[in-house]
């Protein structure tokens, strides 16, 4: 544990107001504290913070911290164990039988894992479950397999491919393969402490979304589900299944978003909206080509890549617009095995970003300007290395791109690397890990 120390400088003055030592009251001035009184101390979860306020004195000195609100010591020095998230305040109280002095402070806890990265691993198939890197942006390190340190004998499921960060929580999806280990696992997303698992029992899962704290959807690989749905509704305050979407039948579903109180669900060629109140399904609407992800622009419009076509849909009223991509195309997320989409979006520039073509090899990323309907393609990764997995991520809070690839197959599938760029394209930066991971997205919070 980390101890940090804060003098916080309270200067108490004698005064007389006579000549003589006939009066020997002590009086406190008055010092100047806006300093402290406006700084902001930000510590991480499980920091220990020691407070020791120097300060002169005589007679009878009485001192008492409070924690919002409410007393937590009488000592002249108090000991902050940073255990609780979120911003508090604490004060130190000085005081004799003439007046008092205090200094008000403001101290924010987050979570360990609350300014960084998570890299998430699909895992070596037949050899290992899915896992979780943290890449802390503030240090730039790079911690390897996080949910199974916090985790002590606990681990995701098989093959790991979508993961999402809603209302403080993380879940992490598994294909499962028959619901080994269970099909999603519940994290703090602070923490990254387990809280809880939903399976699906003898089926293969893909994407999960919270529609409010009491209901998410799961959306799953279609044969052999049960009841044979693509979408199922989920009691997050049991973290049971609880009833699939009719009407979708026996098909694979992946992608899922909640827009304007509707859930927008991405199977292979076409689109279906759904009805949240009644779970019922609106429309299908087709696609012209193969999906490669869907996203929420900043104007709360829908996005789905479906090779070298863009479908945008106003969640408020369904309305359809087309849009042919020049030059380039969306790399699918439908082929010998599902990935959670290379679509990815900028608010800052407006902007959609997406792995360009390739095949199972690609090394290109494009993206889509939407302000001036122009596409082009960006960059190129590495010639010994190919992006694999989603591929592409934007960081909403760095505000910028990340691209994730593997040096190939068979023994070069252990080496992994996570580059990082601005939005023009420039790469600043390269992270290496090596291991047979075959990581499958980023997650930024």
């Amino acid at each position: 544990m980390k101890i940090k120390n804060l003098l916080l400088s309270l200067f108490v003055a004698l005064t007389c107001f006579t000549a003589c030592d006939q009066d020997d009251s002590v009086y406190l001035a008055s010092p100047d504290l806006q300093q402290a009184e406006s700084e902001l101390v930000k510590l991480r979860h499980g920091d220990n913070y020691m407070l020791q306020p120097e300060f002169e004195a005589n007679g009878d000195i009485s001192y008492r911290w409070t924690l919002d609100g409410e007393t937590v010591s009488n000592e002249s020095t108090y000991n902050f164990s940073a255990e609780q998230l979120g911003k508090h305040q604490l004060s130190f109280e000085l005081s004799n039988e003439m007046g008092s002095k205090s200094v008000n402070y403001s101290i924010d806890v987050s979570g360990a894992y609350s300014n960084g990265v998570f890299i998430v691993n699909e895992g070596w198939f037949g050899h290992e479950s899915g896992s979780v890197h943290f890449w802390d942006r503030s240090s730039n390190q790079l911690q390897n397999e996080v949910y199974q340190i916090e985790n002590p004998g606990k681990e995701l499921g098989i093959t790991t491919q979508y993961a999402c960060v809603q209302d403080g929580h993380m879940y992490f999806v598994s294909k499962g393969y028959g619901g080994q280990k269970g099909n999603v696992v519940v994290a703090n997303a602070n923490t990254l402490k387990h809280e809880g698992t939903i399976t699906l029992p003898n089926g293969q899962c893909r994407a999960f979304v919270a529609l409010n704290e009491t209901t998410g959807y799961l959306s799953t690989g279609g044969v052999g589900t049960a009841n044979g749905s693509g979408v199922y509704r989920v009691n997050l305050s049991t973290n049971k299944v609880v009833s699939p979407i009719p009407g979708i039948g026996n098909s694979e579903v992946g992608n899922l978003l909640i827009a304007s109180g509707k859930l927008f669900a991405l199977r292979a060629n076409d689109l279906l909206i759904i009805n949240t109140q009644t779970n019922s399904l609106i429309q299908t609407i087709g696609l012209n080509g193969t999906a490669g992800g869907m996203v929420v622009d900043k104007n709360g419009d829908v996005w789905i890549a479906a090779n070298s076509h863009l479908l945008k849909i106003n969640p408020n009223t369904l309305a359809q617009t087309n849009v042919n991509l020049s030059g380039v195309s969306v790399n699918p997320s439908y082929g010998w095995a599902w990935n959670a989409g290379s679509l990815t979006y900028s608010e800052s520039n407006h902007t959609l970003y997406f792995v360009n073509g390739g095949g199972w090899m690609p090394k290109n990323v494009g993206c889509y300007h939407i302000s001036n309907n122009q596409a082009e393609n960006l960059f190129s990764v590495e010639t010994d290395f190919q992006i694999y997995g989603a591929g592409t991520y934007i960081d909403p809070i760095a505000n910028k791109l990340y691209v994730t690839a593997l040096k190939g197959f068979g023994q070069d599938g252990q080496y992994n690397r996570l580059y990082v760029y601005d939005l023009q394209g420039n790469k600043e930066r390269t992270l290496s890990y090596d291991h047979f991971y075959f990581t499958a997205l980023c997650i930024a919070q």
